[in-house]
């Protein structure tokens, strides 16, 4: 095949022009003399444990940089696009993100990184997952590993599908993302935003199966219990994720259910999370307080250079470019009009830096014993606000006592809210969480698009399909026929 070809189709899934994707994400030295002419190679590297560490190493590195969770998915563009944020005029980075603005150079520069780098990593998962046997000759080693990037494969694509695709409640017939389950040159045909959260499900589905190993397997497989590897939990409340995104709140509950009963010790597991304990915020001593709230982290990623990058934007000395919501809006989003300015998360959430107030609860401090580093994904509070989105309707009441453990453990146990409101006001007590809990952090733009909000207060655009559903790269659309 002509080498032009080859490269243009390699670009339309964001695939890297290398028969041997790991040489490129590698992250240990031994392999970059690899000369990959062959599938020898591949097979050697596979044949040993380390082999497929060093695989997924490669990919959460890719994931951890500024084009993706370093930045751009979590405290950059997905949260300004929240308008959570007091984004400065002059700023060229993020004014035409928050007007949503997706022809802007700058802007779609960000979603093509968005979208290549979601793909490459998943390039690398298949690349990986090609190398298993069928799961019946899986050794329970084998069947972690297999299930970690199957899980994660699946992880991604339903990330690339709140992005780029239009949410079930808006339709279930658009075109979804390519589905892609091979490392391949050929085009992978776009199937309905329907058809691919089937896939997306039932891959998730078959990973928690494999990763069930890990409860057995804890002692000797220490990623099987660490929460920045995607494990059991992890896809666990990625499943409840996608079931309530697909508006299944049967099965949502269902496994958002257990993310809860596992917590609060009604069964038992491998507990790899909890609460964070309120006298962390007591001492004197901020490098031992965990305004991250660390613990409840799922599955978090360890963000390489997070201290030069990404965190550099929540500070003052980024200037136009900085990041922070404004103090007022703040205060109105931990309703310290209503008497709730003992949350955790106003109290302990912002520092002053200069002449104003940042967000600082995910900020890079000198000395810290937990939490430097650590950018969540998905957090153990977000199971627990899908199980009362899930029972709002039947049983209100229910709802409201899931609420308020989170908000116990923010520090209002001294104001819970009644268990007679209504299921409208208990919905709208679950909208005032995510702003509350994921300042800061990418997930309450995804909020509005799952519910397709007409209005997304603080935007000078209304929501619709122009703005949720953001523009698959121009190159793609080209060489792959992508339209969404």
């Amino acid at each position: 095949m002509n080498i032009n070809i080859t490269k243009k189709l390699s670009r339309v899934l964001g695939l890297s022009f290398s028969f041997f994707a790991v040489v490129l994400l590698a992250s240990c030295n031994d392999y970059l003399d690899v000369k990959p002419k062959s599938q020898i190679e591949e097979k050697d590297l596979f044949s040993r444990e380390s082999g497929y560490e060093d695989q997924l190493a490669g990919v959460y590195s890719t994931m951890s940089e500024t084009s993706m969770y370093g930045l751009q998915m979590t405290v950059g563009m997905a949260e300004v696009l929240s308008q959570n944020l007091k984004v400065n005029a002059n700023s060229t980075t993020w004014r035409y993100v928050t007007d949503y603005d997706y022809t802007n150079s700058n802007v779609e520069s960000v979603l093509s990184s968005v979208w290549t780098n979601s793909y490459n990593c998943i390039a690398n998962l298949n690349i990986m997952l090609r190398n298993f046997k069928d799961d019946s000759q899986l050794s329970q080693t084998d069947s972690i590993f297999k299930g970690e990037a199957l899980g994660l494969r699946a992880y991604l694509h339903l990330e690339l599908m709140r992005w780029f695709a239009a949410a079930p409640v808006m339709s279930t017939t658009s075109n979804g993302v390519p589905y892609v389950t091979e490392y391949s040159t050929s085009v992978t045909e776009q199937k309905s935003v329907g058809e691919t959260m089937t896939l997306i499900i039932n891959d998730l589905l078959h990973a928690r199966e494999l990763l069930k190993a890990q409860l057995h397997k804890a002692t000797s497989l220490t990623r099987a219990i660490k929460n920045c590897y995607f494990n059991y939990y992890g896809c666990t409340a990625t499943l409840a994720r996608a079931y309530l995104w697909n508006q299944d709140k049967a099965n949502a509950l269902k496994y958002a259910q257990e993310i809860v009963d596992v917590n609060d010790g009604k069964t038992t597991g491998s507990l790899a999370f909890s609460w964070v304990h309120y006298s962390v915020f007591t001492g004197s001593n901020d490098a031992y307080r965990q305004p991250s709230f660390p613990t409840e982290m799922i599955f978090y990623l360890d963000i390489n250079d997070w201290e030069k990058n990404g965190n550099t934007y929540l500070h003052a000395a980024k200037g136009v470019d900085a990041l922070t919501p404004s103090y007022d809006y703040a205060q109105t989003v931990y309703e310290l009009g209503a008497g709730l300015g003992a949350d955790y998360r106003f109290a302990y959430g912002f520092t002053q830096d200069g002449e104003n107030r940042y967000l600082s609860r995910l900020w890079y401090v000198e000395g810290r014993q937990t939490g430097n580093d650590m950018i969540p994904l998905i957090r153990m509070s977000e199971a627990y606000y899908i199980a009362a989105e899930c029972v709002e309707d039947t049983a209100p009441a229910r709802a409201v006592k899931y609420l308020n453990l989170v908000r116990y453990n923010r520090g209002l146990s001294a104001t819970p809210l009644s268990e007679t409101l209504s299921t409208k006001e208990v919905d709208n007590e679950i909208y005032k969480e995510y702003r509350k809990e994921f300042l800061g952090e990418g997930q309450l733009f995804f909020y509005y698009k799952r519910r397709n909000y007409s209005t997304i207060p603080g935007a000078t655009k209304q929501g619709s399909h122009s703005v949720y559903v953001m523009p698959i790269p121009s190159s793609d659309q080209e060489f792959g026929g992508y339209t969404n």
